[in-house]
């Protein structure tokens, strides 16, 4: 691996290496990316600050939106109606953030382990679909979150307030008008030129929509004019793009009825930039699965001279590719929505390129990206689960991380996939690419659920073996770095606990990962010199972690760290006593091990008084034969007898 990195994009942190890395056991930093842009398109229950100051920048307020606050104020909960697209949910961010500035803010979906994630948070806003909950799971939320002192707003509408009957004030959100979404957007965006914000067109665009088209516009807009160009070329292609190509898509496929000549067009549009033959050999393989008679084999395929004219394409590189905004999704997705009987069809054909052993690494991320896309969007939690397993056992971990990574926090599928970690994590035959992945893929699930990512990453350091636990250290690491430290050190003292119905040795592997843990948080210090872990908890909380590492076997390098905390005992006498009674109680398994560390911190400094009754200290206490015991006593005394008058003189 090339030297370690650590990038933040938008609000979620991943750490990982600048080589991509997509077969074998190893998430390389590419794959990671990936990841990142994916998330920053697609909703998912985390929502960064930077995400919600803009959601609130852009906020046009609905004509009843004091309700909507006056309701939160009141109640801190409510169920905002109104249809899909109507700014129920922007309506509720700004809200919660007028009544509560700089609160965090994410997508809920309920289930019990969820409903104790809320309690662990603190004070949280909410957002929940209706569609997607029962009315127990929903009381569950509401009462953990008003017990800490956050907000849920549930998005529904008038069905389901009857279904769920919840004790909430339900109301129906007035939409803005669109065009004031549209202009509103662009100008805080920095894009309203007179181009575009009197751009008569896009009020006939926007004719029948809803806040949700305004803001699809805009990004189109935004998207479209910062590759620059001729303005009349571009507003064209906004045009087409705000429609989805779907006038255009449904003309080319009257023009190209046969079946093969479609599946090289879907084939281009999943795999772009890719050769010739990529899409050729994509396309046999859709053929075949959707069980397309092919009489003439490679003759019957539309020459490659004309490829590029067929599928009103570009060339880049000698590679297909469609510039135009959003084509090449809509491809797609125009297949999924008009031909709903191929939609089996095309599942199984996306997660078995990913398994072809002649598809590139850059390849499968693409296809891993929009099966995960599509799956997520239909709910099709079990074909996720299937093709990630089934990749990751084939040792293909690039393309399982993406798929779950970008799904974990899935709004429709979030929760089962969740479950699914969970389940495979705690199982011990689990594959072990899987369980690499599911360690890596616990840094994005746990900046929105820390506490239910560090639950899977204690089942893997208890069940996996050494390269598994190491990187369950890598994963703890970074969530502390991305802001979940004080989760992370919660963690780490549970792991390094005896408890638990495990087996002696799952026990050991847990308690030592948790110790690993412990040791590279217990290193970093405040400006005052003391370590910044004792900043929020009483230094007896630490007696069971200092056990598990002083007790490792194999034996853990603790000297940097105990020499930190003997030193803060030693400059901090308010805290000198528990620290070493802390070491005490820690070393008993090991005494003559702590007798050594003190030993040697002390003599960095023979001279210092204060230093060496610390080591006496931990020496007497730790020295098991009575009579050993009572010599080191004695000797102790007699030393400050001889060196008492020396003093005085």
């Amino acid at each position: 691996m090339t030297a370690p990195w650590q990038q933040s994009f938008k609000d979620l942190d991943f750490s990982g290496d600048d080589a991509q890395n997509v077969v074998g056991n190893v998430v390389g930093g590419d794959v990671i990316q990936h990841v990142q842009k994916f998330m920053r398109g697609r909703p998912a229950l985390f929502l960064g600050p930077s995400e919600v100051v803009d959601r609130v920048n852009c906020h046009v307020p609905a004509p009843n939106h004091d309700l909507v606050v006056k309701a939160l104020e009141a109640d801190r909960a409510a169920l905002l109606g109104g249809p899909p697209g109507s700014g129920r949910e922007t309506a509720a961010i700004a809200a919660m953030s007028e009544l509560r500035p700089d609160i965090p803010i994410r997508r809920f979906a309920s289930d019990m382990e969820d409903s104790e994630e809320i309690r662990a948070a603190g004070p949280c806003g909410y957002l929940v679909r209706a569609a997607d909950e029962k009315s127990e799971g929903l009381v569950r939320c509401l009462d953990a979150a008003h017990a800490a002192g956050g907000y849920v707003a549930i998005i529904g509408d008038e069905d389901q307030r009857l279904r769920l009957n919840l004790p909430v004030p339900f109301i129906e959100v007035e939409p803005p008008d669109a065009v004031d979404v549209y202009r509103h957007r662009l100008t805080v965006r920095g894009y309203a030129g007179p181009g575009w914000a009197r751009w008569t067109q896009a009020r006939a665009l926007l004719e029948r929509a809803r806040p949700a088209g305004a803001r699809r516009l805009a990004d189109i807009v935004e998207d479209v004019t910062s590759r620059g160009g001729d303005l009349t070329a571009m507003q064209a292609e906004v045009v087409q793009a705000y429609r989805g190509w779907g006038q255009e898509l449904r003309q080319w496929f009257r023009t190209n009825p046969e079946p093969q000549d479609r599946a090289l067009m879907i084939s281009a549009a999943t795999l772009q930039p890719a050769t010739d033959i990529d899409v050729y050999a994509a396309a046999l393989a859709l053929a075949r699965q959707l069980r397309t008679e092919v009489n003439g084999s490679g003759l019957a395929w539309s020459p490659a001279a004309g490829l590029r004219d067929l599928l009103e394409a570009d060339s880049e590189d000698g590679r297909i590719v469609f510039r135009r905004h959003g084509f090449a999704r809509s491809v797609l997705r125009h297949v999924w929505d008009d031909y709903p009987l191929t939609r089996p069809d095309l599942m199984s054909w996306l997660s078995d390129l990913v398994l072809d052993a002649n598809m590139a690494p850059a390849q499968r991320t693409l296809i891993a990206e929009v099966f995960a896309d599509l799956a997520a969007a239909d709910g099709l939690h079990d074909r996720i689960l299937t093709s990630a397993q089934s990749w990751a056992e084939a040792e293909l971990s690039g393309p399982a991380y993406i798929l779950l990574s970008q799904t974990c926090l899935h709004s429709r599928v979030g929760g089962k996939i969740r479950r699914g970690l969970y389940d495979w994590a705690y199982k011990a035959r689990t594959d072990q690419t899987l369980k690499l992945t599911i360690a890596r893929v616990c840094e994005p699930l746990g900046q929105a659920y820390p506490s239910i990512a560090l639950t899977r990453l204690k089942h893997l350091a208890t069940h996996g073996n050494g390269q598994v636990r190491q990187e369950v250290v890598g994963a703890a690491r970074s969530l502390a770095q991305a802001g979940q430290r004080r989760a992370v050190i919660d963690a780490a003292l549970d792991w390094s606990g005896e408890h638990g119905r495990v087996s002696v040795a799952a026990r050991r592997r847990r308690m030592r990962t948790g110790a690993i843990i412990f040791l590279d948080l217990a290193a970093d210090v405040t400006q005052a010199g003391v370590p910044e872990i004792l900043v929020h908890r009483p230094v007896h909380e630490f007696a069971p972690a200092w056990g598990a590492a002083l007790s490792a076997d194999p034996v853990l390098d603790v000297g940097g760290v105990f020499g930190l905390w003997l030193d803060t005992a030693l400059h901090h006498a308010h805290v000198r006593s528990e620290i070493v009674r802390v070491l005490i109680d820690a070393g008993r398994p090991v005494p003559d091990r702590v007798i050594d560390l003190a030993r040697h911190w002390a003599a960095a400094d023979p001279g210092d008084r204060t230093r060496r009754r610390i080591r006496d200290e931990i020496v007497v206490a730790l020295t098991q034969t009575w009579w050993l015991r009572l010599l080191r006593i004695l000797m102790i005394w007699a030393r400050d007898r001889v060196t008492a008058p020396r003093r005085a003189s």
